[in-house]
């Protein structure tokens, strides 16, 4: 489809050039006649009549010659930076599609597998002989299953709704530092186990969208819980190079440069430790997309073997 659509608009850059071209090459003829025909004094010399329309028929005629080669030459290398240009224009269109099914496959793959484990836990329980501690085991996998394909649909809402830029931020002054203190409370109310140490810097200013802001902390506390391999989760905030920056610092297994380059990528996971729990692969996307957003980026450092940085900047507000 996409060699297709790259001829179809190189043929139409090439057509209009070459109209213009032919026009061109006509009007130049139709002056070149004008100028050298037979009693038209460009020389003074005098000449006999046969004379004069033979040399007029040949300059004529040489010169409709070298504008006919010329144009052909001239339409053969427009062809080409036509068909270069046209495919210029067509990539990231073509980027684009190839990221939206891959987007769709991952989501249906994603969407399939609590899906599964729904019918079949259900399954098991309807049937006969089975005893009462056996169906809630049952039933309560199917409220996790559950719980986890509303985390999934929630993330694929909240990314839709962000490319079609419906997630315009409330720019508003907001504390930095009292927002990342709030969402450890949060954390430590959902998972009074998790190890999380703040470090916060008082009078962060930055403006942003405070709900935003939130979600995004939250996803980087969660990413790194999940993967920093059961250790202390460090939570920093701090002026850097005269930007306020949130930094979200795991002790784990680190990850390699490879994956570094692709890891906000929707649905993209580094391989997981054994025993770490599965997110949606959506969290760090939506953090980057969320930062962006508000004027800010979303970076990561790391290296195997000794832990990652996420590292959230964001404009001071003075």
């Amino acid at each position: 489809m996409f060699e297709r659509a790259r001829r179809r608009l190189a043929a139409r850059y090439v057509g209009v050039f070459a109209l213009v071209l032919v026009g061109f090459s006509v009007a130049l003829i139709g002056i070149a006649a004008l100028v050298l025909r037979p009693g038209f004094d460009l020389v003074p010399e005098p000449t006999s009549e046969q004379a004069a329309r033979h040399a007029y028929a040949s300059t004529i005629g040489a010169i409709i010659l070298a504008l006919v080669l010329a144009d052909g030459i001239v339409i053969i290398a427009v062809s080409l930076v036509a068909y270069h240009l046209a495919g210029r224009t067509l990539r990231p269109i073509q980027q684009a599609l190839d990221r939206q099914r891959r987007f769709v496959a991952d989501a249906s793959h994603e969407m399939r597998n609590p899906l599964a484990a729904i019918r079949s836990t259900a399954e098991s329980a309807l049937q006969a002989g089975i005893g009462a501690d056996q169906r809630g085991v049952a039933l309560q996998r199917i409220v996790d299953a559950s719980e986890r394909l509303s985390v999934l649909t929630d993330d694929l809402l909240l990314m839709a709704r962000s490319e079609r830029g419906l997630l315009d931020p409330v720019l508003e002054p907001v504390d930095l530092s009292l927002v990342a203190a709030e969402a450890v409370q949060e954390l430590r109310a959902l998972r009074p186990d998790s190890l999380v140490t703040p470090n916060l810097t008082p009078d962060l200013l930055v403006r942003a969208d405070e709900q935003q802001l939130t979600r995004i902390i939250g996803n980087l506390l969660d990413n790194a819980i999940r993967h920093g391999g059961g250790g202390t989760v460090e939570l920093r905030t701090r002026e850097l190079n005269g930007e306020a920056t949130l930094e979200v610092i795991d002790h784990g297994p680190g990850i390699a440069e490879s994956d570094l380059e692709r890891i906000f990528e929707p649905f993209y996971r580094v391989r997981p430790r054994d025993g770490a729990a599965k997110g949606t692969g959506l969290g760090l996307a939506i953090g980057a997309e969320l930062a962006r957003r508000n004027g800010g980026r979303l970076t990561a450092v790391s290296r195997p073997g000794a832990g990652a940085t996420f590292r959230l900047q964001l404009p001071r507000f003075r």
